[in-house]
């Protein structure tokens, strides 16, 4: 299995289904990892929401239907997903600058996206410190938060917000275990294949690893506990200034050591550790291509 190869099959699916439903299930199906994945990845790699290429991609044939004239805007607006004339125009608008009406009844220059494609590019600026390590299974303990994929990047940083003035993190503080993943840990779970609108984003600690001698800490009062089995790992230094240091882990990560790598993603959470003095990790698990 081709890791630029699914990519491209994703961006192929969403190509021809512009004028239908396009189904995160069936991405992450294709892409073969969590939806919240997908998307994380892919804004790092085009630089852009996969919310918005799909936007900007549908507007961008829309406007060469309304130029061609043969359908009402209405028809044209429903062919791309909008369900009134005023919302499809709102949205040109904002894309292209004008109006759907003005571009039938004058000379407008228009906005374009293209098609994206992926393909493997060696920058060879800066390297970038990893291990891959089998981990054994372990236990966290934290809380827990439904959110929608879709709006996780908006989300996650008033979940973190509300943890540090509500007394969430002083729990940590004082309940705070010495094991590995270390730190502050914020773990994407969920929107797996079958269930790609809704996800947990998880604030916890490790408090407890299936090595011998290693105590089992009891979840504090309010908090929940969630296991992860064993697995191998790409441990990942991002230390620096958050949250740059990290968004810098995941472009090199997702654009240039992923796709020459020979693993795939593992479905299971990615992990951010958050530890002292701008020292951070991040955990993410992978398999062999054509394992797991």
């Amino acid at each position: 299995m081709d890791w630029v190869k699914q990519l491209n099959e994703v961006m192929d699916y969403i190509e021809i289904n512009l004028q239908n439903e396009i189904s995160y299930n069936r991405i992450s199906e294709i892409a073969c990892c969590s939806i919240y994945n997908f998307q994380r990845m892919f804004s790092y790699m085009a630089q852009t929401s996969l919310s918005a290429y799909i936007r900007n991609r549908r507007l961008t044939l829309a406007a060469f239907d309304v130029m061609k004239g043969d359908e009402r805007i209405i028809d044209i607006a429903l062919k791309y997903g909008y369900d009134s004339q005023d919302a499809f125009s709102r949205a040109f608008r904002s894309f292209h600058g004008v109006l759907p009406s003005t571009v039938r009844n004058e000379p407008a220059t228009l906005k374009s996206c293209p098609k994206l494609s992926f393909q493997i590019t060696i920058k060879g600026a800066e390297k970038m410190k990893y291990q891959i390590e089998k981990w054994p299974a372990f236990k966290v303990a934290g809380i827990s938060s439904r959110i929608k994929t879709d709006r996780a990047f908006e989300i996650v940083p008033q979940i973190w917000d509300k943890a540090w003035k509500d007394g969430t993190m002083q729990k940590f503080i004082q309940f705070f275990p010495d094991y590995r993943p270390g730190g502050f840990l914020g773990i994407a779970s969920g929107g797996e294949w079958g269930n790609a609108d809704e996800m947990d984003y998880i604030l916890a600690v490790t408090n407890h690893v299936d090595v011998p001698g290693c105590d089992h800490v009891p979840v504090p009062e309010g908090m929940e506990e969630f296991s992860y089995p064993s697995a191998t790992w790409v441990i990942i230094n991002a230390d620096g200034e958050i949250p740059k240091a990290v968004q810098d882990v995941y472009q090199k990560f997702y654009s240039e050591w992923l796709p020459s790598s020979g693993y795939k993603l593992s479905d299971l959470p990615v992990f951010e550790c958050y530890m002292q003095e701008k020292h951070q990790e991040v955990w993410i698990a992978i398999d062999v291509l054509g394992e797991g």
